[in-house]
């Protein structure tokens, strides 16, 4: 396992601003970049034969590179291609003024709009704009409305009132858009999708559906400049969108997979909601060449789109030769791709929605069926690939039956696994293939024995308890080394999910090997575990992250997060990848950012070695003379121990500028854990707090009794007058760590 776990190429910039994003894969930029040039030369042809998300390819181009991309969805096609010219706002901004001048009757399209997205205000009594409905599901009526309102600059939620069914009740039957929504999908004499598609439409509610039939007709009947309308129908699929109820609420960011209406959810203005498409559409800082297969970009980088499958492509001429493959690796996604066929019909017509066909005849898209998809678009590659090409392939919102399609699909492809990084806790895997490399002969080992031995090198070199994602991917990873997945695609049967699992399974029940922390759910996949006997595990992964960034930030005057993040995940590769939570934890305990530079960072002033040794310090003293105080006699420096009268120890303290408190939690104290202090700044509260929420097995143990002191707690109590054992005792709990601290470095 440890020969194939590379540092995780470290993200420049989280995603940014996309359409649709929220059934696309997250990308954070610079990850693809980044692999590029330590790998390809520039210039040279990429391939991506999923075009999953158009970041991919934007980011490519932008490297320097050509890459050629197959698309089969229209919608993604449209995305990448309005994304690379790069319009701005005003643009955006005028077709929809265009928009709002057609006509309604006698009103204006954009009056109409506003009134029929009218509501009392609560406050003024004024008209105010509904931003949108809260509704509970097979409800005939929204239970809220959420407004804003111009007049008195108050907004909120309010009941849902007589007027607000008026405005509703004004919207009339959505029967005739229903019947076009249709008619503009399904084929002449092609009555076997009708059920889908009558399904599909189930998540639109008559109002939205009016609109957004309005709004698409209105737009087909004006006169614009070719390339405005363009515009004007991009903003439209975004609308599409937000037309439908797979908006939960409340909820920050959804990522619907299949088509099933929340229990609550959000109806959004539509008006509304194609003036704020106008931020994601417009997001892109320049243009990026692009063209439609068979002409070619510029060598100096661009994009070449064909339109449809990689098997439909290839194979390719002799003067494009991919010197490599990456893809951001798409999960199954039901109510993506049945709502693509729907939007591409609706704004197209139906001969769009011809490629998406298959969606509307499917309802699972599980592991299986998955494998057999990337299968299908890896192996024609392979075959037309010099021996030797890279694959880098990123996986997100990871499950264990993705993870399964995204290392048996490749494996039976022909392709060999040689290197592999996860960061589990952001649910993100990076993945680098090779093609035309033989196989090795599977290994004589059993596959349980194979995963035991796995499983154990990982947990004791993480030296802290993993959740069963991280355990699944060891194991899968492990038997790909081992030659034990199939290198066939026709031997990738319906129970390998089943078999790998079980392996595990049985792994995970031998209390002999591993021990079982429950998590928040009662399910399996919810615990994390730990080794039965851990005798030669290395100290938590948590404590050895928090002292390599206090070696990063005292070694340098000022480094810049992509630094530390590099750094980072070059001492803890593959598997062993920190979350970036905990890396920001350490970073906002031991530092600050630098003036208005929020991704530069430095050494906080209070956490100069000088004034750490200087509190340690202190510290000693403080407790040397609350223990006169008290009757006792302070001896020891590492730990502090209070004796009393005959010599007898009652209290330890482990004295710390740091929140690496494994080293004497986890060991047996000659003293109860109820007599085990700790003594730490405040400014390492966040950060232990977020220890002892990763790992039930540290907080079991401070949970057992020992006491959490902070620096300033201790100077209060030894500035008391007349303190007694009885109150030392009540006030030495006074001020537990919590989670929100101020920042204070630890000397170790």
């Amino acid at each position: 396992m440890e020969q194939i776990e590379r540092p995780f190429l470290p993200a420049a910039l989280p995603p940014p601003a996309l359409p649709l994003a929220r059934y696309l894969p997250p990308l954070p930029e610079g990850m693809v970049a980044r692999w590029l040039t330590e790998n390809v030369p520039p210039g040279a042809w990429v391939l991506d034969p999923f075009g999953s998300t158009p970041l991919a390819a934007l980011e490519t181009a932008r490297a320097g590179y050509r890459i050629l991309v197959a698309s089969n969805n229209p919608i993604l096609s449209y995305m990448l291609e309005i994304l690379a010219d790069a319009p701005p706002a005003r643009e955006f901004e005028a077709a929809i003024a265009a928009l709002s001048e057609s006509r309604r009757g006698e009103e204006r399209l954009e009056q109409y709009l506003y009134a029929l997205y009218s509501t009392p205000c609560p406050v003024c009594s004024q008209t105010a704009q509904a931003v949108g409905y809260v509704w509970q599901r097979e409800q005939t009526a929204p239970v809220k409305v959420r407004y804003h309102c111009p007049a008195c600059g108050s907004d909120g939620e309010k009941p849902f009132a007589p007027a607000d069914q008026e405005q509703l009740a004004a919207a009339g039957s959505d029967a005739m858009s229903r019947s076009r929504a249709l008619s503009r999908i399904l084929q002449e004499g092609n009555e076997e999708q009708r059920s889908t598609v009558e399904e599909a439409l189930k998540a639109y509610l008559a109002r939205p559906l009016n609109v957004l039939s309005m709004l698409i007709n209105r737009s087909e009947g004006l006169s614009l400049p070719p390339e405005r309308k363009r515009l004007l129908t991009a903003l439209l699929i975004s609308v599409c969108d937000e037309a439908n109820t797979l908006w939960p609420w409340p909820a920050a960011r959804p990522r619907p997979r299949q088509l099933i209406v929340p229990p609550q959810f959000h109806e959004n203005n539509l008006w509304l909601a194609l003036e704020q498409a106008v931020a994601d559409w417009s997001s892109q800082p320049a243009p990026v060449p692009l063209t439609h297969w068979p002409a070619f970009p510029p060598e100096s980088g661009g994009i070449c789109l064909f339109q449809g499958r990689i098997k439909s492509l290839l194979p390719l001429p002799s003067d494009v030769r991919p010197a490599a493959i990456l893809s951001a690796v798409p999960r199954p996604n039901q109510a993506f791709w049945t709502l693509c066929a729907l939007w591409s019909g609706w704004l197209w017509g139906r001969d769009a929605v011809t490629p998406l066909r298959g969606a509307l005849e499917r309802r699972r898209y599980d592991w299986h069926w998955m494998t057999h998809a990337l299968h299908s678009a890896l192996s024609g590659s392979n075959q037309r690939l010099a021996a030797g090409t890279p694959f880098f392939a990123i996986g997100s919102e990871l499950t264990p039956g993705f993870l399964l399609a995204l290392l048996s699909a490749p494996v039976a492809a022909g392709f060999a696994l040689e290197g592999l990084a996860v960061s589990g806790e952001e649910n993100l895997a990076q993945f680098w293939w090779r093609s035309g490399i033989s196989a090795d002969p599977p290994a004589k080992k059993s596959p349980k024995l194979i995963s035991r031995q796995a499983i154990q090198s990982y947990l004791t070199r993480r030296g802290e308890p993993a959740n069963y994602l991280s355990l699944y991917t060891v194991s899968l990873a492990s038997l790909v080394t081992a030659g034990q997945l199939p290198h066939d695609v026709d031997e990738v049967g319906s129970d390998l999910m089943a078999r790998t699992q079980s392996t595990l399974a049985e792994l995970l029940e031998d209390r002999s090997f591993l021990v079982r922390f429950a998590g928040k759910t009662s399910s399996e996949e919810g615990g994390v575990w730990w080794l039965a006997e851990p005798a030669d595990s290395e100290i938590p992964l948590a404590d050895r992250l928090e002292r390599e960034v206090v070696n990063l930030l005292t070694r340098s005057t000022e480094v810049w997060r992509q630094e530390v993040d590099e750094a980072i995940y070059q001492a803890f590769p593959g598997l062993l990848t920190p979350s970036a939570e905990l890396i920001e934890a350490c970073l906002n305990s031991y530092g600050e950012t630098a003036g208005n530079q929020p991704m530069l960072w430095r050494l906080a002033g209070q956490e100069q070695p000088a004034a750490r040794r200087g509190d340690l310090k202190s510290a000693a003293v403080l407790l040397a003379r609350l223990a006169e105080g008290l009757g006792y006699q302070a001896t020891g420096e590492d730990p502090i121990q209070w004796q009393d009268k005959n010599g007898k120890t009652t209290y330890l303290f482990f004295v710390m500028a740091s929140s690496q408190i494994s080293r004497f939690v986890l060991e047996t104290q000659p003293v109860p854990a109820s007599r085990c202090v700790l003594v730490l700044p405040g400014g390492r509260s966040t950060l232990l707090n977020l220890k002892l929420r990763r790992d039930p097995r540290l907080n079991a143990a401070v949970e057992s009794g020992w006491h959490i002191l902070k620096f300033r707690h201790l100077r209060q109590l030894a500035g008391m007058a007349n303190l007694t054992h009885a109150l030392w005792e009540e006030l030495l709990d006074g001020d537990p760590p919590r989670w929100e601290e101020a920042t204070q470095i630890a000397m170790f």
